[in-house]
């Protein structure tokens, strides 16, 4: 590592909108490039707990010029401006003694487009794996179509809502997954975790949409993020109660989202799901999203 450059653990509250600055200036300087993080990602990952961040770390010297984030147990996320991918060795060693001591083998999140940072790390001895997730992207320019919801159903906002039936809400949607293969999957969503998220920079609940039945039933959801800095919106999470599914809702709040996010001054919006979603794939696709990238796992072979 050069002499000018330093390299530090998150250290607290006093981080996070470092955290987010970074990657506000990610999006504007990958682009047209993907970049690991849109500060709605953080947000809605973190929902307010702040206080300590486990496995992430820093580069840079007067500012933040990379950053990797274990996602979890052996897997890295990581992300640096493009003028700082001679970095990225010194990640792969900070990240690789990380995992030695952890226990489980390092895996490295990886952009088709990062075409530097794949050939560093084949040189470091990494061969690509298994596929992640696929990125979508729309030019806000356009006009999105109306929504259109069945009979009885309407999309609103989360101004004044009850925590309580927000979270409700967001377990309904994805506390039955095995439709995608996920039968086990199970949301610990809280009214309390919702309560953290509302308090948190960048959240806003007249971004935060449902739709619901005509007798008071919330059945789908989703949160759209603004980012002022790069004026790119993204959307996470979306999600539809199990016995509501199949009827476009999903679509319909996509469709609300971008008309919001382009109202709230957006140039373009974003939206990634894992690569087995077809059905995410497909309403995003339907909803005037174009696929931009994917994302695959890269890991050293063992001797």
């Amino acid at each position: 590592m050069g002499s000018n450059t330093s390299d530090r653990d998150y250290s607290g509250p006093q981080d996070f909108e470092v955290l987010l600055g970074f990657a506000s200036a990610s999006q504007i300087t990958k682009f047209p490039g993907e970049a690991s993080w849109h500060p709605g990602d953080i947000i809605w990952s973190l929902r307010g707990r702040v206080e300590a961040i486990e496995g992430l770390h820093f580069w840079g010297a007067r500012e933040v010029e990379a950053a990797a984030w274990f996602d979890g147990p052996g897997d890295l996320w990581i992300e640096a401006h493009p003028t700082a991918d001679s970095l990225i060795p010194d990640i792969i060693r900070w990240a690789e003694a990380c995992a030695a001591r952890d226990g489980p083998d390092l895996r490295v999140r990886l952009f088709a487009s990062d075409r530097t940072r794949i050939e560093i790390l084949g040189s470091l001895g990494y061969r690509r794996g298994g596929p992640d997730m696929v990125m979508m992207r729309q030019d806000l320019s356009r006009q999105a179509p109306n929504p259109q919801l069945p009979p009885g159903m309407q999309i609103c906002d989360s101004v004044g809502i009850d925590p309580e039936r927000r979270a409700e809400c967001h377990r309904n949607a994805w506390d039955h997954l095995a439709h995608i293969g996920l039968a086990q999957a199970r949301s610990t969503f809280s009214a309390s975790d919702y309560q953290r998220l509302r308090a948190s920079p960048g959240y806003d609940p007249a971004l935060d949409l449902l739709i619901e039945t005509s007798d008071g039933q919330l059945v789908a959801n989703c949160i759209c993020w603004s980012d002022e800095a790069s004026r790119i919106g993204t959307f996470e999470p979306v999600g539809t109660h199990v016995d509501f599914r199949q009827q476009g809702l999903a679509r319909a709040l996509t469709l609300e989202g971008l008309r919001r996010l382009k109202a709230a001054g957006m140039s373009r919006a974003r939206i990634g799901t894992a690569h087995f979603n077809a059905p995410a794939i497909a309403t995003y696709l339907s909803s005037g999203f174009s696929i931009t990238d994917h994302s695959f796992w890269w890991s050293k072979p063992r001797d």
